[in-house]
């Protein structure tokens, strides 16, 4: 009779630490589910886009050996990505910030908002990525003028690749 009260205290206290752990578990998949939905999709569709494009420049059979590599180094990379952003967003974020910004995400508008950005064909798209160009062109030509003013030549990068849109920032609270 004696370990009965041992056992009820036992017991008090484990459902006492596993109330910080589920709530750590629900944060960690609200964000999850954010991440999945904002960051590794975008960065899913930006990376479909541009792995067409290099190996539309081989063969069939080089592109059919290289796809798989790439697609699951790919997938490595994302789910590594969106491990770390996640318990990033669950560290930074408690239950009902992460369950508003879910429903932002779900949002219809807001989806909206989003596919017209990831659209590669819309002008929202050729705005932005006009801009960066631009942008991108300004910063080579600095580093170029530098080059004829004594100091040592480098390299000068050729302007990135337009990025795929990342998603906008969220709403601010009222």
């Amino acid at each position: 009779m004696r370990a009965l009260p041992h056992l009820a205290a036992g017991l008090a206290l484990a459902l006492v630490l596993a109330g910080p752990a589920r709530a750590d578990d629900e944060r960690l998949s609200l964000a999850r589910d954010i991440v999945t939905k904002t960051v590794a999709r975008n960065l899913t569709q930006a990376f479909k886009q541009a792995e067409e494009k290099t190996l539309a420049s081989m063969s069939a059979e080089q592109a059919g050996k290289l796809r798989p590599e790439l697609d699951k180094t790919f997938a490595q990379e994302r789910d590594t990505l969106v491990d770390g952003l996640s318990k990033e967003y669950a560290q930074k974020f408690d239950v009902p910030e992460l369950k508003r910004l879910v429903a932002i995400y779900d949002d219809p508008v807001y989806q909206k908002f989003q596919a017209l950005n990831a659209d590669p064909t819309s002008m929202v798209t050729t705005i932005t990525k006009d801009a960066v160009t631009k942008m991108m062109n300004l910063l080579s030509l600095a580093a170029l003028s530098q080059q004829g003013n004594g100091q040592t030549p480098q390299s000068v990068p050729a302007p990135a690749p337009t990025p795929a849109p990342s998603p906008a920032p969220a709403p601010a609270k009222p």
